[in-house]
């Protein structure tokens, strides 16, 4: 792994030229963050629970003990990612984040005194990939910028805003209630909406309407709720 800057250059391409071609599609565990699962459940045109369901199993992290949610794989003996073709991604518009930044890594960390988060890049190299051997070069800005990766960034960083929030109400351990309820809001969308408008925490502004415009702002929302309702350890 080596330290990206952004504007230093490096070859990489990645297309079915490529011999290594969806090689990096398989055998790995692929983490979905909130916004990923906007994208893709909207991509198939279903329910947030509907898509977790079918596509995805969950497990709790060891280190924040949040849910984390995980694409399923083909199967059991096989690795590849549930959505990867021998023609390539078949959610390629809507594919998570991290397929996006490959072959790069981005950190962020936040500053316990002033809350300021920093991220920091990696390019990593891995032996099988003959991407880093093509005549294309790129910058860690050029690259960013073509994968489209701003929103998933703004919406991504928004985890640690959550995990910031528990660790200062002194929340170690969550509760299964606890654990729920950051499931609901930051992956399960549509049954935060029931939640919502159940509990009056709706506007009659908030209309459903099936977008991913409205759904990305029902998952503000929902991160906002769940952030405040946090520090006031009223879970």
């Amino acid at each position: 792994m080596i330290e990206l800057y952004p504007q230093q250059k490096f070859n990489f391409k990645c297309d079915p030229e490529i011999e290594c071609f969806n090689s990096c599609c398989q055998d790995l565990q692929q983490i979905l963050t909130p916004y990923d699962i906007v994208r893709l459940k909207q991509h198939f045109k279903v329910s947030s629970s509907d898509f977790l369901k079918q596509y995805t199993r969950s497990f709790i992290g060891p280190e924040t003990g949040l849910p984390v949610i995980v694409l399923k794989t083909k199967s059991n003996l096989d690795l590849h990612c549930i959505f990867v073709s021998d023609s390539g991604c078949q959610v390629y518009n809507d594919r998570p984040a991290s397929c996006r930044y490959y072959p790069i890594a981005r950190l962020v960390s936040r500053s316990k005194g002033t809350g300021k988060k920093t991220a920091s890049y990696m390019l990593i190299k891995e032996a099988h990939c003959k991407g880093h051997y093509a005549k294309h070069q790129q910058t860690l800005e050029k690259w960013t910028k073509s994968q489209e990766l701003s929103d998933y960034d703004l919406y991504n960083d928004r985890m640690l805003d959550l995990i910031a929030a528990k660790n200062n109400a002194g929340i170690r351990l969550l509760s299964e209630h606890q654990r729920n309820f950051f499931y609901m809001c930051c992956y399960d969308i549509d049954s935060f909406q029931d939640y919502a408008e159940t509990k009056g925490l709706a506007t009659p502004k908030m209309i459903r309407r099936d977008s991913i415009t409205e759904d990305i702002e029902w998952l503000d929302f929902a991160l906002t709720w769940l952030e405040k309702e946090i520090i006031s350890a009223s879970l």
